[in-house]
């Protein structure tokens, strides 16, 4: 097992969308996928501008419905790809400790490991496949204009942009219409990617936490039974003792290199992680007001909640699993401290006592604290998000 082969959507995702996000130690892609990623982010960064100066020459109403939401995403999904590659040094570290882990021939890991990937599977197909067929209609319902009038102006477009004079012809709106249809498709892809990316480290560390969890009740089981089927017989007990402290020392080195590998997700991460909680609040707040000035079409609504849903989903699942980590990580003494460890030498305590001390240090991936991804941040997210909506439709 190694961090590029366990999941094949993280893989294909990432060249698709022209992320190119480390996958092994060495990170070398070919030279076409490079090529491919250079002209992706051209596009991105043509698109990007021509949105930000097309908000400034449309209406208020129409640069905040339509402008300001496709700019946040894309600003969002920007800035946490090009972060992670700004550390590249950073993550490349992080999987080769993390492939060492993941190396150990242990059914016991595979399982854990396989039972945590593949809860996201599912869920991310399914908002990749919504997310990118309402993305894709929503640009296309403005190429109907085409046949019904010849001349066009920047409130046309469907996220503002400018690309000419106004008034301008049918063959530059139709330029224009491509590259924001493109464009949104490639940012959505970069969004889905990214998501996927962080989850993906996530789980595979929440994993190692499970894991030792699992192996502690074990040593302390295994122990037990030697001690059982030896009748308690004294002059067996050094041999015990000395599988125990072999077994455990193995285990805390484990953990100790877990613990390294979760400091280093957490300053690879934590201003991702911040920027996802308040980019959200926006992120829900501007689809919510689409959603209520939506007049044209029940089509051009029925995409627009669909994304809105997608957006929900995946937000949901990256808390849950930021979740899950912060749980594994405090848990991982929980089962074992109803095991008969007391019963062992003083060596063997003490350093299960210090286990259970590193265990409960409260995890938090967010730089600060009340940015911390979590499923009550879920809650504050679209709480937050529904009170900023209602107050904007009162302002306008």
């Amino acid at each position: 097992m190694d961090f590029q082969t366990m999941n094949s959507l993280n893989v294909w995702l990432n060249l698709l969308s022209g992320n190119l996000l480390p996958m092994t130690v060495n990170s070398s892609f070919p030279i076409f996928w490079k090529i491919y990623s250079v002209f992706v982010w051209l596009l991105e960064l043509v698109y990007m501008g021509t949105a930000i100066f097309g908000c400034f020459y449309v209406s208020k109403e129409k640069a905040l419905n339509d402008g300001l939401l496709s700019l946040i995403v894309t600003v969002e999904g920007i800035f946490m790809v090009t972060r992670i590659h700004a550390q590249r040094r950073l993550v490349q570290q992080l999987i080769r400790k993390l492939n060492d882990l993941l190396r150990v021939e242990d059914r016991t890991m595979k399982r854990i490991v396989m039972t945590n990937l593949k809860p996201m599977e599912i869920p991310f197909r399914l908002y990749l496949v919504g997310g990118s067929f309402s993305v894709f209609l929503f640009y296309c319902i403005c190429f109907q204009l085409v046949f019904e009038k010849d001349t066009f102006f920047y409130e046309d477009y469907k996220t503002p942009a400018i690309y000419s004079r106004e008034p301008f012809s049918t063959d530059i709106f139709l330029m224009g219409s491509l590259i924001a249809l493109i464009s949104n498709m490639y940012v959505f892809f970069k969004k889905v990617s990214v998501d996927i990316y962080m989850t993906y480290l996530l789980a595979l560390i929440t994993a190692q936490y499970q894991y030792i969890a699992l192996k502690l009740v074990s040593i302390f089981r295994d122990g037990g039974h030697l001690q059982y089927n030896n009748g308690g017989a004294q002059e067996n007990q050094p041999t015990i003792d000395f599988f125990m402290e072999k077994e455990i020392r193995t285990l805390c080195r484990h953990h100790n290199s877990v613990t390294r590998i979760t400091l280093m997700l957490k300053k690879l991460l934590s201003l991702n992680f911040s920027l996802i909680y308040i980019n959200n609040v926006f992120r829900f707040c501007f689809v919510g007001i689409m959603l209520t000035k939506i007049s044209t079409s029940f089509l051009e609504g029925f995409m627009v909640l669909l994304y809105g849903c997608g957006a929900i989903l995946q937000f949901y699942i990256l808390c849950s699993y930021v979740q899950k980590l912060m749980e594994a990580s405090m848990e991982v003494t929980d089962k074992a401290f109803h095991e008969n460890w007391y019963q062992f030498n003083i060596s063997i305590k003490r350093t299960f006592m210090l286990v259970i001390i590193a265990s409960n240090l409260e995890l938090k991936l967010s730089t600060f604290e009340k940015f911390n991804l979590s499923l009550p941040s879920f809650m504050a997210v679209l709480n937050q998000s529904y009170s900023i909506a209602l107050l904007l439709l009162k302002m306008n």
